[in-house]
C-alpha cells in the first residue's frame, strides 16, 4: 500500500469515527447507571466509533512504520479537517465564511508544501 492511500484510508476513518461520536453524543441518555450503559452498547454509532478508531490506529501504525510521523500525522490531521468541514456543510451542520475558506485553502498549501519538501 502507498503512504497517501494509508493517509485517505486513516483520514476517512478519522471523518467516520467524529461523525459516529457526535452521533453517539446525541443518541447518549443520561439516568440510571444501567441505563447509560445500555444506551451506549446498543447504539450502533459506538460500534461504527470502534471500528473507525481501529481502522484510524491500524493504518496509522502502518503508514509511520515507514514514513516520517510528522508528516503523517500532519496529512491525516489535516486531510480529516478538511474533510469534516466539507461534510458539516454538506448536511448543514456548519457554514463557511471567508475566512474559514482561507483557512483552510493555508491548511491544504502547508499541507502540500511540507509534503514536497520531505519527498
Amino acid at each position: 500500500m502507498t503512504h497517501w492511500f494509508l493517509i485517505l484510508m486513516a483520514a476517512a476513518a478519522n471523518v467516520v469515527l467524529n461523525l459516529s461520536l457526535r452521533q453517539t453524543a446525541k443518541a447518549f441518555t443520561p439516568g440510571q447507571p444501567r441505563e447509560m450503559l445500555a444506551s451506549v452498547l446498543l447504539s450502533p454509532w459506538v460500534w461504527i466509533s470502534v471500528l473507525s478508531g481501529t481502522i484510524l490506529i491500524g493504518t496509522f501504525v502502518t503508514a509511520i512504520r515507514s514514513f516520517p510521523l510528522s508528516l503523517t500525522y500532519t496529512a491525516i490531521t489535516a486531510t480529516a479537517m478538511v474533510a469534516l468541514t466539507l461534510v458539516g456543510v454538506l448536511m448543514e451542520y456548519e457554514t463557511v465564511n471567508f475566512g474559514r475558506a482561507v483557512g483552510l485553502a493555508l491548511i491544504v498549501t502547508g499541507l502540500v508544501v511540507s509534503a514536497m519538501a520531505t519527498t
